[in-house]
């Protein structure tokens, strides 16, 4: 067995599936009617055409890149921001770390690779509309497969109300989680759980498909004043672009003296 880390959004992708495969279907059709046709009839069977195959066109991408985005673009994303978190806070491999909606553990793992004493620590509420075969086996089983299941615990547990003392972490991990809340107050009670248990000069990543300047405000106005934007670049543009907005992976990494338990 592979390490696997799920397909985000599985109900997301498939419909961007069945889109693509509806337009296709629609696209031969309407193309069918217009060869056989002539006039009114012709012309509009054209059109007709054309946008279904634009839609099948948008549908097979989107779903493309979410497989790949899943599969492949976010173990990328994962060692970039490990990679920054440990650069801005330097890492011993002594740390306690948390990953809060860890699902089957992407960064919950990639986390535990850079310990050695140290250990990591993830809860979620394993919602398969999140990801795909979402459990906490799951998670666990990965773990076993990189070789850092002895580092590694999981528990279940809600954003919003993070069952651990304050202080209690070293570094503090989410990954496109929070977007989940419906609403701007649970967001915030994410934001404060995270900041309550993080550790006087701890690290926080949170990155995540949409909501970025609400984190950012509400991390300013909690006083954390030492903070990293990371834009996604080209790719997180044209993303946003073609999903209206609402799937542009960005992240922030916040660390120093500001980031505290004390909220």
């Amino acid at each position: 067995m592979n390490v696997d880390y799920g397909i985000d959004a599985p109900g997301v992708r498939n419909g961007m599936l069945g889109v693509g495969a509806g337009g296709a279907l629609l696209g031969v059709v309407a193309a069918a009617v217009a060869f056989r046709s002539s006039g009114t009839v012709a012309v509009v069977a054209i059109g007709v055409a054309a946008v279904a195959w634009l839609a099948a066109l948008y549908g097979f991408g989107m779903a493309g890149y979410m497989t790949y985005s899943s599969r492949i673009g976010k173990l990328r994303t994962r060692e970039k921001l490990l990679d920054l978190a440990a650069s801005l806070a330097a890492w011993t491999g002594r740390e306690t770390v948390l990953d809060v909606g860890c699902g089957r553990g992407l960064m919950l793992v990639g986390a535990a690779r850079r310990l050695t004493t140290g250990n990591a620590v993830g809860v979620d509420l394993w919602r398969a509309e999140d990801q795909s075969a979402n459990t906490p086996d799951a998670a666990l089983e990965n773990a076993r497969l990189e070789g850092v299941a002895a580092r590694v615990r999981v528990e279940t547990a809600d954003a919003r109300d993070l069952p651990f003392p304050a202080a209690s972490f070293d570094a503090v991990l989410s990954h496109w989680v929070v977007h989940n809340l419906p609403d701007a107050a649970g967001r915030m009670r994410a934001i404060d759980e995270m900041l309550r248990v993080l550790r006087p000069g701890g690290v926080l990543v949170l990155a995540d498909i949409a909501h970025h300047a609400e984190y950012r405000e509400a991390l300013a106005a909690r006083g954390v004043t030492e903070m990293r934007f990371v834009s996604g670049g080209v790719e997180s543009r044209i993303m946003g672009v073609l999903s209206g907005g609402t799937f542009r992976p960005q992240a922030i990494v916040a660390w120093g003296s500001k980031v505290n338990g004390s909220v």
